[in-house]
């Protein structure tokens, strides 16, 4: 009764900002911060994307582009980049953006002071060392980086870095402490309260990159046209059902059992949109029994991948078998190839390995938004039909992590999200077990390629190294790539636009009546 009367008092002041015309999405939680790439998560990054622009931004294939740079050229060494800035770009207070800003706001994320989550990113820590940030003249910047590097445009890209939005030295105050970001972006800061809602104002002034007309990740098509935007908090999915299906809110993720929910109604309508996250099966290839790579890819030849996905995604998903995900500019032919479905084959490949009937456990959660359990249970039924002793662990999905993290398990019914560049997300995967636990696969032709991913910036040389590392996946078998994530949202019916992208809402072009 009292969760019916909260959800009934959440929905009437849902109503009351409907009047609005903002456009009004709900988020299962709260913003952490508002000091970019700073005690972040997925909802905050989801708010700080409309704020925040950095001098490039990933397309919708994953490539990358110039967003608040005009030009991005590179040396012949790969080593000093320059960035040309756009002529009209004005901050939220209406200065012009300059190549002082740029270096200023650089500097504040280099400083360990800023606990900026991407410092180990560029500090030489992990991927990139960044040696220098210089002001060429007003309207030029370059940055020089140690060794060549093929993640470095899009490591700043990145959304969990804040974007590495440029933002207005007035964000700080006099004593050095964060306030609000100053920023670019189609839409600024208004109002915070906390618990219940961020409210960001339209950005009059705001001038869209170059484009063709149409939303294209972050560097397309940007113009704001609503008033506003209010994210509100609203974690109970039957207050959001009922939020959206009144028109109280416009915009809501949903979980895929509630599809049936909103279809074939005039109030309301579902958008289904793939990212560039991953779900899979992980394996431990230091397992006594996983160790073999025959009984790894005889459990891969046991699926029927295509009726596996159709019943864990409720007929959103499409099979995909590599890491790459299938709207990538490096999804090639050979990404395509996948290992057969065939029973006979799988039992005769665990009779050849000496599988004699052990136990393989997996470990799902059910966590309505991922289908790790579904996808566990239909895996278990058709493994079993070529012999393989399959078992189901149902933990939380806070102890699946750390069971993954410390490498204890077998197999792991996981997603993972997106991550744009292929080299980022091997590198997820890949690499020394001793180092770092958590990782899958540690053959030592895979570290290889992924150091050479890391380094090429050729982008036909990039996809031969892209397209190897498949070969060898094939037929190393270290986990069972499904198919890429898929976001199910629903929205009111008159909202127009493209209001998704990479599991976020992106409100931008985007209208409701």
């Amino acid at each position: 009764m009292k969760k019916l009367l909260l959800a009934g008092v959440m929905l009437a002041a849902l109503t009351q900002t409907a009047a609005a015309r903002d456009i009004v999405v709900a988020l299962s939680s709260d913003l952490r911060s508002n000091d970019p790439g700073v005690n972040r998560d997925g909802n905050t990054d989801a708010i700080m994307m409309h704020i925040l622009e950095g001098l490039v931004g990933y397309t919708e294939d994953g490539a990358v582009k110039p967003l608040l740079a005009k030009s991005v050229s590179m040396s012949d060494d790969a080593l000093t980049y320059t960035f040309t800035l756009r002529d009209d770009v004005t901050f939220h207070n209406g200065d012009k953006m300059t190549a002082d800003d740029v270096v200023w706001s650089m500097n504040r994320y280099m400083d360990a002071d800023s606990k900026w989550r991407c410092l180990p990113d560029f500090d030489g820590s992990r991927v990139v060392k960044l040696t220098g940030v210089e002001k060429v003249d007003d309207a030029t910047v370059t940055m020089t980086i140690a060794e060549p590097s093929a993640v470095f445009l899009g490591l700043m890209a990145r959304p969990e870095c804040g974007f590495t939005g440029i933002i207005s030295p007035k964000s700080v105050g006099e004593d050095g402490s964060f306030v609000a970001p100053i920023g670019t972006g189609p839409f600024k800061w208004d109002e915070w309260k906390k618990g219940e809602y961020v409210h960001l104002a339209k950005n009059d002034a705001y001038v869209s990159p170059p484009n063709d007309g149409e939303p294209d990740g972050t560097v397309g098509a940007k113009n704001p046209l609503a008033d506003g935007v209010k994210f509100m908090v609203v974690p109970d999915a039957s207050t959001v059902k009922a939020g959206i299906q009144s028109g109280a809110l416009d915009l809501a993720e949903v979980s895929p059992d509630l599809m049936p929910e909103f279809e074939d109604r005039d109030d309301s309508k579902l958008i289904v949109a793939v990212n560039n996250g991953k779900n899979l099966f992980y394996m431990q290839t230091r397992d006594p029994v996983l160790s073999n790579p025959g009984v790894r890819r005889a459990m891969a030849m046991a699926l029927d991948l295509p009726q596996l996905v159709a019943a864990a995604s409720n007929g959103t998903g499409t099979p995909n078998c590599s890491m790459i995900a299938t709207n990538s500019i490096y999804y090639s032919e050979t990404q395509q190839e996948c290992l057969p479905y065939d029973i006979e084959a799988a039992k005769k490949g665990l009779q050849d390995a000496g599988y004699n009937g052990e136990p393989i456990s997996i470990i799902a959660n059910r966590r309505g938004n991922v289908p790790s359990y579904p996808a566990a249970i239909i895996a278990q039924a058709m493994m079993q039909q070529a012999g393989l002793n399959v078992q189901i662990e149902v933990l939380d999905y806070a102890t699946q992590v750390e069971r993954r993290r410390s490498g204890n398990y077998q197999v792991i019914s996981q997603s993972v999200s997106p991550r744009l560049d292929p080299a980022l997300m091997m590198s997820f995967y890949v690499g020394d077990k001793d180092e770092n636990t958590s990782l899958m696969w540690e053959n030592p032709e895979a570290v290889e390629l992924l150091d050479a991913a890391y380094r090429e910036t050729d982008q036909e040389m990039r996809q031969q190294i892209f397209d190897d590392f498949h070969t060898l996946m094939l037929e190393d078998m270290p986990g069972l790539f499904m198919y890429d994530m898929v976001d199910i949202w629903a929205a009111t019916a008159s909202l127009e636009g493209s209001p998704v992208w990479q599991g976020n809402p992106r409100v931008w072009e985007v209208s409701v009546d």
